[in-house]
C-alpha cells in the first residue's frame, strides 16, 4: 500500500527517491488482486494438477505481496533518520489508517450485510452491518497488522540502530516463528516437541514483525553478488518448497487446507526477501521521466486505495460468473486480474477527486 499517500512519509526526497519502491508497490498491488481472483475457486474441487494446480501456482507466485508491503513500511518507518515520533504515530499516521478503514469498511458492510438486497433494517441486517463495519471485509485483516506494527514502531526504531542486534532478532524470529512451527507440521513431530515448544513464550518475535524489521535491514544493506546469489537460491528453494508442499498436500488429501502457503510458512519469507532484493537491485536506477515510470508512480500513489477497494470488482465478477474456471486459468487469472485492476483504479481515482477524501482514505 502507498505509504506516501497514506502516512505522509515519502520514499525519500524527490532528488533521492527510490523508484524501485514504486515498482514493488504496484506489482505487489497487482499480486494481491491475483491472489483474490484465484481464491474465488481455489477452495472448490476437484483438486487436480489442472486446472486447480495452475490457479494454485499463480497464487503462490503472488504470495510475496503482503510481505513486501510490510517490508516497505518497515523501511520507511524504522529509518532513524526520519522524524517519526510517538506523537506523530498517534496523531497523524494511526488516525489516517482508522479513517480509511472505516470509510471502506462502511461501503463493504452496506453490500455484505444484505441491506442492498433486502432493503430493510431488520435485526439480522443491522447486526451483520455492525459486525462487518468493525471487523472489516476479509482482506482488511492487513489493517489490523499494520496498526500493530505502527504501535510498536517506536520500540523497533531503537532496535534497528544496532545492526548486530537487528540481525540476531531477524534470525531468531525466522527460526522461532516460521521454521520450527513448519517443522512441527511434519508427521509425528508435533506430538514429540510441540508440547515443549508451546510452553516457551515467544510472542515478542512472532507474527509479522519479522517482515517489518527485515524491510529496513534489506533496504539498507549492500549485499555482495555472492550474497545476492545465495539469497536468490534460498528464495527459489522457498518458492519451490511451498509449491510442492501445498500442491502435494491438497492433491493427496483432496482438502484445500491453505496453511502450507500462508505468509508465516517457512518458504514465503525466503521467497519474499529475494523478490524485494530483486526489485531493489534491478530497478534502483530506472528513469523517472520515462512514460512507464510516470504511470507506475501514479498507480503507486493510488495503491493503498486500490488495495482497500479491489474486492468490489470481484464481488461483481462472482455474481456474473466471471471466475477462473470460465476458461483456462493461464488466460482467466491474468485477464480477471487486469479487469479488476482497471475497475478499481477508476473507482479510487474518482474517490480521490472528492475534496478531503484523498488525504484520508486513498
Amino acid at each position: 500500500m502507498s505509504e506516501e499517500t497514506k502516512t505522509g512519509v515519502t520514499d525519500r526526497s524527490p532528488a533521492g527517491r527510490e523508484y524501485y519502491m514504486d515498482i514493488a508497490r504496484v506489482l505487489s498491488m497487482v499480486s494481491v488482486i491475483m491472489i483474490h481472483v484465484g481464491a474465488i475457486t481455489w477452495y472448490d474441487g476437484p483438486f487436480s494438477i489442472y486446472p486447480w494446480g495452475v490457479v494454485n501456482l499463480f497464487d503462490i507466485l503472488s504470495r510475496y505481496c503482503v510481505p513486501v508491503f510490510l517490508m516497505m513500511s518497515g523501511y520507511l518507518f524504522l529509518d532513524p533518520n526520519r522524524n517519526i515520533t510517538v506523537k506523530k504515530m498517534y496523531t497523524r499516521y494511526l488516525p489516517r489508517l482508522l479513517a480509511a478503514f472505516f470509510f471502506w469498511s462502511f461501503l463493504y458492510a452496506i453490500i455484505t450485510s444484505g441491506f442492498l438486497t433486502q432493503r430493510t433494517f431488520s435485526e439480522d441486517v443491522v447486526s451483520k452491518f455492525i459486525h462487518n463495519l468493525f471487523f472489516g471485509h476479509y482482506h482488511m485483516w492487513y489493517m489490523y497488522i499494520i496498526v500493530g506494527m505502527y504501535v510498536i514502531t517506536p520500540a523497533l526504531r531503537g532496535l534497528v540502530k544496532d545492526r548486530q542486534a537487528m540481525k540476531y532478532f531477524l534470525i531468531a524470529a525466522y527460526v522461532i516463528s516460521y521454521l520450527i512451527p513448519n517443522i512441527m507440521m511434519l508427521p509425528h513431530i508435533y506430538e514429540h516437541m510441540g508440547l515443549y515448544y508451546n510452553k516457551l513464550e515467544f510472542a515478542f518475535v512472532s507474527g509479522y514483525v519479522f517482515y517489518y524489521v527485515a524491510g529496513y535491514y534489506v533496504a539498507t544493506e549492500e549485499f555482495t553478488d555472492k550474497q545476492k546469489k545465495l539469497i536468490y537460491v534460498l528464495g527459489l528453494i522457498g518458492l519451490l518448497g511451498t509449491v510442492i508442499t501445498m500442491t502435494t498436500y491438497v492433491l493427496v488429501t483432496q482438502y484445500p487446507n491453505s496453511v502450507y502457503h500462508e505468509y508465516y510458512t517457512a518458504g514465503i519469507p525466503l521467497y519474499s526477501i529475494a523478490v524485494f532484493i530483486f526489485f531493489k537491485d534491478r530497478f534502483r536506477d530506472v528513469d523517472p521521466g520515462s512514460k512507464p515510470m510516470k504511470v507506475i508512480m501514479w498507480l503507486s500513489r493510488l495503491s493503498f486505495g486500490v488495495y482497500m477497494a479491489h474486492d468490489f470488482g470481484l464481488i461483481v465478477f462472482k455474481k456474473l460468473g466471471l471466475v477462473t474456471t470460465m476458461c483456462t486459468p493461464f488466460i482467466s487469472m491474468p485477464l480477471l486480474t487486469l479487469m479488476d485492476l482497471v475497475i478499481t483504479v477508476a473507482i479510487v481515482w474518482v474517490v480521490s477527486l472528492i475534496p478531503g477524501l484523498k488525504k484520508w482514505v486513498i
